[in-house]
């Protein structure tokens, strides 16, 4: 039996605790110790979860039986974190986004590749049954040939935001709803359909007290020619959907977003419907069309990234589906959307990596 990977978490915030009643049920994780800075909350994790606590985070690096480190400190704060993890050789799983700006991003792919550590980045969501069946279906051509996607996410976050929150400070939380929420869709766009080419953002705070973005709408063009509609938006009860357009059929899913942190239930209240030609005929007015309920895998978004994540550093046939340039290129994304809308321009996504 191949030995678990042994893990430090750090960071211990509400999500820390979802990520770990996750990983804990895992064979091939076992949690060795956890830091934050607040004895509190290390007292509180250390005991829901029955592992060691260190008092600081060289500690945490220095020891023998710690394998690899989840990270889910402050997004500005992971090209540190993650740098000093690397730099004492230690694998790495970091919290989405990778960074809020290009030059972290880089700084952290330099550290993974420098020290030769596995790295992955926690976009979860590309992992939930539904979206892994849209990619079957469009990679299969049941859907015919792709021409747009439509993809929202929201969730009430902005109208709580208060004046010294870090999500109301645009160059702590760059395109508002976009670095938060609108960064899984992103991954999830470029998943289906290959890399983003250029993006025009609008977007304003509505219903506020803060400067930054609480909505946002942005248009992308491909690199294949093909487009995609995100909305992003602190301002309404959750709401995650992504619907697919192709020249035979539309697939839409929805995603309960009140189960998104149980992942062991998300897929359980998710649907997707496939409308396809039920009867195709010369004449429009007589063709027919159908709703189909389509099966979809039941999936456990955040278990599966760590398992992936374990095999990916036992074994040296297994790589990381989304490593430090993937995730790279979504913040280069949302950094073009804050671009776009600031100068009211379309904005090409290499223009942000390029830039750097």
């Amino acid at each position: 039996m191949t030995e678990p990977v042994s893990l430090a978490a750090v960071g211990l915030g509400r999500w820390a605790h979802q990520l770990a009643r996750q990983y804990t049920e895992l064979d091939s994780i076992e949690l060795a110790t956890c830091f934050t800075r607040t004895p509190e909350k290390r007292d509180e994790f250390a005991s829901k979860f029955d592992c060691d606590q260190d008092e600081s985070f060289e500690a945490a690096l220095a020891r023998d039986d710690v394998d690899a480190v989840v990270i889910t400190v402050p997004n500005d704060k992971h090209a540190d974190v993650v740098e000093q993890a690397a730099d004492a050789g230690k694998h790495v799983l970091v919290e989405k986004p990778i960074s809020i700006d290009i030059e972290d991003a880089k700084r952290i792919e330099d550290a993974v590749e420098r020290n030769d550590v596995t790295f992955l980045t926690g976009h979860s969501c590309r992992r939930v049954g539904g979206i892994r069946k849209m990619k079957e279906l469009i990679e299969s051509g049941d859907v015919g040939d792709v021409s747009h996607i439509e993809a929202e996410w929201a969730n009430e976050r902005g109208l709580e935001i208060g004046a010294d929150n870090w999500r109301g400070n645009p160059n702590k939380a760059p395109g508002g709803p976009l670095i938060q929420l609108g960064v899984h869709q992103i991954d999830n766009l470029q998943y289906l359909l290959g890399p983003i080419k250029q993006v025009f953002t609008y977007g304003k705070p509505m219903y506020t007290e803060v400067e930054n973005m609480t909505m946002t709408q942005t248009v992308l063009e491909f690199e294949s020619g093909q487009q995609a509609y995100l909305g992003a938006n602190w301002t309404s009860p959750g709401v995650f959907f992504i619907n697919v357009y192709g020249t035979e059929g539309v697939m839409f899913y929805d995603l309960d977003f009140a189960n998104w942190s149980n992942s062991e239930d998300t897929d359980k209240n998710s649907e997707l419907l496939l409308r396809e030609f039920e009867e195709w005929t010369e004449d429009p007015d007589e063709r027919k069309l159908r709703d189909i309920d389509v099966e979809m895998p039941i999936k456990n978004h955040l278990r599966d990234e760590f398992a992936e994540f374990a095999q990916a550093i036992r074994s040296d046939d297994i790589d990381p589906e989304v490593d430090a340039r993937a995730a790279m290129r979504n913040v280069a994304v949302v950094l073009a959307a804050q671009k776009s809308a600031d100068e009211n321009r379309p904005v090409e996504v290499d223009e942000i990596l390029e830039g750097a």
